[in-house]
Formats: C-alpha cells, structure tokens, sequence
C-alpha cells in the first residue's frame, strides 16, 4: 500500500499542503506601501544600500554603543545593590549589635562547656593513633616480609 503525502492543515482543518518557509523580505517586498516608497527611492540611494561598505562600521558602532549600555547597566545593578545593601545593614547593625551582646555570654558558655569533650577527643585520637602504631611496630617486628624499606 503506498503511503498518502502529509498534508499541512489550519485550525479548522482546510488542508492546504506543506508550506515552504519565507523569509521575511519577501513578506516585505509584498507589502503595498513598500512597492511605493521603493519606487520613489533614488537609483543611487539603492545602490548605496545595496553595497555593504558601510555596514560594518555601523555595526562597530553599534557593538560600541552595546558594550556601552551593557557597562552601564552593571554600574546601575552594583549602584543599586551598594545602596540596598548599605541601607539594610545600617538599619540591622543595632539588631546585630543587640544579639551580639546578648549572645557573646552564650557562645563563651557553649565553647567553655565544650572543651572538656574537645579534650577527651583528643586524648582519645592520640592515644588511638599511639595504639595503631605500636600495632604496626609489632606485627612488622613479627613479620619481616611486612616490612618496607623506605631507603629504596
């Protein structure tokens, strides 16, 4: 059985085919007003407009003025964030100052408490380290063939 080709159809369903792209001078150049206003337009201006001697310093320009307005806006962004970030920390630093010194007692009590654990810790890691060690020195001292000499 042969197979039908797709066809292309509207919103309500009227199949007109597959449509090619166009692009969009040619929906330009079918414009009524175009037509008229490019009859009117000097041989010599279409010609200028036609060469492309002068597109690329227009476009060095327009690059310029992008980097120009790109530069621009990142000294707006960082204007505005310096601002804002000022203002709210100058309207935050008595909380800050507040908590800091209601919580400066805290923190010495939370680490002053802490350090007897901090201390066994590493009493423990020491001794443990010590311990593994002395496990190796034997089993190297009863084994030879474990051994590596590090000279070598």
């Amino acid at each position: 059985m042969m197979q039908q080709p797709r066809v292309e159809t509207d919103s309500i369903g009227a199949g007109e085919g597959p449509q090619r792209p166009v692009p969009w001078s040619a929906w330009v150049t079918q414009q009524g007003w175009v037509r008229w206003w490019a009859g009117r337009v000097p041989p010599s201006w279409a010609q200028w407009w036609s060469t492309s001697a002068w597109r690329q310093p227009l476009l060095r320009v327009l690059w310029g003025l992008e980097g120009i307005l790109y530069l621009l806006l990142a000294l707006m962004l960082c204007h505005a964030l310096f601002t804002t970030g000022s203002h709210l920390l100058s309207s935050l630093w008595p909380v800050v100052a507040a908590a800091w010194h209601h919580l400066l007692p805290a923190v010495l009590l939370l680490v002053l408490s802490a350090l007897p654990t901090l201390l066994f810790t590493a009493s423990f890691l020491l001794l443990f380290s010590t311990l593994l060690s002395l496990v190796g020195l034997l089993t190297s001292m009863t084994h030879p063939g474990y051994t590596q000499d590090l000279d070598q």
